[in-house]
């Protein structure tokens, strides 16, 4: 089978942080997501560079979808997140069938014509699993930008009183024990993550793509782990080979630290460097091909495009602050997305699999914080 193009997809999220869409934007590819009730949540800046699919189904389906959507945020309204999560939470870990579920079951009481059809249920509960998982996640995101402010204004308030480096020491470290301080790594979306990669699979199957090669784009290494990690515990308690060949693909300053106007300011100039569009062309070529000149021309055109951050840098202006992003590329030996599919969701990969695109070797990219392991 002739691939025909390489599509990054969002995986198993519809969210899109500043830190990884900054590092992402780097890279001269478009970004594809899910797209299941609402729009997908994006920086509006990075809307133009993804590509969102959402399923084409029939009136009846949405208004079954919206019925159970409304119904559980309601639950949110009422009780909270909290009580939302925990609800989330009861519904979905007993491994019913979709059909039996008895909060989906009251809330469709009443409609004229329930779905019949297995796959109809499989894909309603993965449409409005993933919607409400999208709506909590973006709740996370403005916490997150709103620690961010907090630590401007500390960085502010620092500069204000004048401080020396040792001064400043001491009135961070009395900051920190007033408030002791989150990253913007903290939010990690890791919430039923095992339930969203099974879901995901079940849209994404339905999907129109043709024959195109799919790396899954994930916001960070739990990701990655919460898919692989199972694979090799099982090849090793057989005594089967076990590679993850996992490998740095970029390392990167802290873009996300750089104000919008500066940030606009480095985009434009980056963008004619022509390095993002050279690196997406070689990570293309090895994806699809993994031959040693491949994997070369790969490194030659990473290497590059650190040189041409650094050097955008260096006219707009320095990233002033600690560490800094990784974009991270991982292939496993032996692990197909049906394979994926089939483990985290036995009962949708059996009904509603049989796609020969998902035959093709799970390949993954991640983004991740310096010194994450």
């Amino acid at each position: 089978m002739t691939q025909t193009k390489t599509r990054y997809f969002l995986f198993p999220h519809s969210v899109l942080s500043e830190p990884a869409a900054r590092c992402w934007a780097t890279v001269g590819a478009a970004l594809d997501c899910l797209r299941m009730v609402e729009p997908a949540t994006l920086p509006p800046w990075a809307e133009p560079l993804c590509n969102q699919h959402g399923l084409e189904k029939d009136e009846g389906f949405w208004e079954r979808v919206g019925v159970v959507l409304q119904g559980y945020r309601r639950v949110g309204t009422d009780f909270g997140q909290d009580g939302l999560m925990a609800a989330l939470s009861r519904e979905w870990s007993l491994g019913e069938s979709p059909e039996s579920r008895s909060h989906i079951q009251a809330l469709l009481k009443g409609m004229a014509a329930p779905p019949a059809d297995p796959a109809e249920w499989l894909l309603t509960e993965a449409c409005v699993f993933l919607e409400l998982g999208r709506e909590l996640d973006q709740r996370e995101l403005e916490l997150v930008g709103s620690l961010q402010n907090v630590s401007r204004l500390e960085g502010q308030l620092l500069e204000t009183l004048g401080a020396d480096e040792e001064e400043e020491d001491e009135l961070q470290r009395a900051l920190e024990t007033a408030n002791p301080p989150l990253s913007p790594e903290w939010g990690h979306f890791t919430y039923l993550l095992r339930l969203r990669i099974g879901f995901w699979f079940r849209l994404f199957s339905r999907l129109a793509l043709q024959d195109d090669r799919v790396v899954l784009t994930a916001l960070n290494r739990d990701v990655v782990d919460e898919v692989l990690d199972p694979f090799q515990t099982e090849r090793e308690r057989r005594g089967e080979a076990w590679r993850r060949d996992e490998r740095v693909l970029l390392d990167l300053p802290r873009l996300d630290l750089l104000g919008p106007e500066p940030f606009q300011d480095f985009r434009l100039a980056f963008q004619e460097t022509g390095a993002g569009e050279h690196l997406a062309r070689a990570l293309d070529a090895y994806v699809q091909d993994e031959t040693e000149e491949n994997r070369k021309a790969l490194d030659m055109a990473a290497d590059a495009l650190e040189e041409a951050v650094g050097a955008v840098l260096e006219r707009v202006g320095p990233v002033a602050g600690p560490g800094g992003y990784r974009l991270v590329l991982t292939r496993p030996l032996d692990v197909r997305l049906s394979d994926v599919w089939r483990r985290f969701d036995r009962q949708g990969g059996e009904e509603l699999g049989g796609d020969d695109r998902l035959q093709a070797p799970a390949v993954f990219l991640h983004v991740e914080p310096h010194g994450a392991s």
